[in-house]
């Protein structure tokens, strides 16, 4: 018997499955029906199980494409936060705005990411609060408070999902041990049932090597 390994993916576990599923059928002893039902549930498991991984895997992705969007947003709010300051400077120079919002530049704010750049948007806040009488600053001041409340919902869900997806891979990696472990006590219990004949025990599990060569793209054009 050809045994799985756990680094072998779950298309080969369910391939070895199937394969073993559709050969006890042919065997009349009870054992085969017995075995048959218990590699079933095993079968159904992973599929379900992995199913699961694929849907967390996409809506990982669909959330990381909305965090990204929403960080763009924040920055570029940022950016234009600096502008206005720039104009208010130019109307009353004595006040310095830009410098003390971003002494070094905005760059400090943008670069980081994720987790990183949201713990730098309290300070930044502050600062910007400190100009919040004038028109200007207090209209730049909303439009920041919206882009990093959206920006820190998110990361909570782009975080959330990512979980998740952890969570269901590990349950798949679980159903592929439930299927292995099905395999060597299958195997363990046909060997005892042909005992005269316990080579007749490898017909009912997938060979080394037995799968079909990789069609081949079609040709453009």
């Amino acid at each position: 018997m050809r045994r799985l390994r756990p680094t072998d993916g779950t298309p080969l576990h369910k391939r070895a499955a199937r394969y073993h599923l559709a050969k006890l059928t042919t065997g009349g002893a009870p054992l085969h029906q017995e075995l048959h039902a218990e590699m079933s549930a095993k079968y159904s498991d992973l599929t379900a199980k992995a199913r699961a991984t694929e849907d967390a895997e996409d809506d990982a992705s669909a959330a990381s494409a909305l965090a990204d969007h929403a960080e763009i947003t924040l920055e570029n709010t940022i950016r234009d936060i600096d502008a206005d300051l720039g104009k208010l400077d130019r109307q009353m120079p004595t006040l310095q705005a830009q410098a003390i919002v971003f002494p070094h530049g905005y760059g400090e704010e943008i670069d980081p990411e994720g987790e990183a750049q949201l713990q730098r948007l309290a300070p930044l806040r502050a600062r910007i609060a400190q100009f919040a009488a004038h028109g200007i600053v207090a209209e730049a001041l909303a439009r920041f408070d919206a882009a990093h409340a959206a920006f820190a919902a998110a990361i909570k869900a782009e975080s959330k999902a990512e979980d998740l997806a952890e969570t269901r891979f590990a349950e798949e990696l679980e159903a592929r041990r439930a299927v292995r472990e099905q395999f060597e006590s299958a195997y363990g219990r046909l060997r005892d049932l042909y005992k005269a004949r316990p080579a007749l025990a490898e017909e009912f599990f997938l060979k080394e090597g037995k799968r079909r060569a990789p069609k081949k793209e079609p040709a453009d054009g």
